[in-house]
């Protein structure tokens, strides 16, 4: 008999999908996030979202320098057009961006990053050819009479030199792909598309606990030194039969702070509520009477290891040592001890 089939829902929009859903303030603030982010990799020491009314071209900004120098600081243009940018709608910002450069209401960037959902290919052409875009603007203004619509300057002669000897290189395209490239490298990428970035290799862990390490090693000594009924003060004093067995509980601390760190990263908080559900899970293991210290970590970690988390985001970022790490965390903040402490 066969099973039956059901239909699973449909797909989840992706990145790009989500994008088209935006409007102009949600696509402002993605901008920025992507600024930010560049910031956090050390390109920027400061970002501006200026985007609204006065801004004078300037959506978002990034700043090498507190004040900025010609040359020091990336303008990001990232007005959010429903349809295809063509140069006919790109026009007024580009007069707008040449005019308050010319008057000094702000120096040259370094970049003028063009950030639209859709450019057309005509200003694509226009952008990698920048001869091209110089003579079309200069053209444009002239032939409009510097009205453009929603910025009207005339063209004087003394702007006309200005724009004639502007480095038009500096305009560039900044593609949606390459934006969401950016993002899914912060901590937003979640919040904003329900994606994970892939996971980084665990830290190495040093031969010798390091100070950090203190409360769950000594939870595991613990256990030695009641197997043993030998006081053991420090892990150098591990008895040779259980010293395989440290080494590979201190190895499931390490694969949980990898998760730790991941999730510090792109999901912060994720991971303390993963230790949460983990306290939650493994309660009645840890409440065990009469039973000794290996025989309860021993059955906390299988517990764990069996838990279903699909709960947590992280769940997709699981790896196999990872909830079993989660327990010595757990002890490492004092929530959970397997000897017990009053006997």
């Amino acid at each position: 008999m066969s099973s039956p089939t059901y239909h699973p829902g449909p797909e989840h929009p992706t990145p790009e999908e989500r994008l088209l859903l935006m409007d102009d303030e949600k696509w402002e603030a993605f901008i920025e996030q992507c600024v930010r982010q560049l910031m956090k990799e050390k390109q920027y020491i400061q970002v501006i979202h200026l985007g609204g009314a006065g801004d004078k071209g300037r959506d978002v900004c990034g700043y090498s320098e507190h004040l900025p120098a010609e040359n020091s600081w990336d303008l990001y243009q990232g007005k959010y057009y429903s349809g295809t940018l063509s140069p006919s709608s790109f026009a007024p910002e580009l007069a707008k961006f040449l005019w308050c450069v010319f008057s000094s209401e702000y120096t040259r960037p370094k970049n003028y990053y063009i950030c639209a959902l859709k450019i057309g290919p005509a200003l694509y052409d226009l952008v990698l050819n920048p001869d091209k875009l110089k003579l079309w603007i200069l053209t444009e203004w002239k032939n409009k009479n510097g009205n453009f619509g929603t910025f009207n300057k005339s063209l004087t002669p003394e702007l006309e030199t200005f724009v004639t000897n502007f480095p038009f290189a500096v305009i560039k395209v900044k593609t949606s792909a390459d934006l969401l490239e950016i993002h899914s490298r912060s901590n937003k990428h979640w919040e904003l598309f329900g994606v994970l970035a892939a996971r980084g290799p665990n830290p190495t862990m040093p031969e010798n606990p390091e100070a950090k390490e203190n409360q769950y090693v000594r939870a595991l000594l613990d256990v030695y030194q009641e197997m043993t009924q030998v006081a053991i003060s420090e892990a150098s004093e591990v008895p040779q039969k259980y010293r395989k067995h440290f080494k590979s509980q201190r190895m499931l601390f390490y694969s949980a702070e990898g998760l730790n760190r991941f999730s510090r990263d792109k999901l912060p908080g994720a991971f303390d509520d993963l230790v949460n559900q983990v306290e939650v899970g493994i309660g009645s293991d840890l409440s065990l009477p009469d039973v000794n210290g290996l025989t309860r970590l021993t059955k906390v970690l299988d517990t764990a290891n069996a838990l279903q988390v699909s709960s947590n985001p992280l769940h997709a970022r699981l790896q196999a040592g990872d909830l079993g790490g989660t327990c010595h965390h757990l002890a490492n903040l004092g929530r959970a001890t397997w000897v017990d402490n009053d006997e």
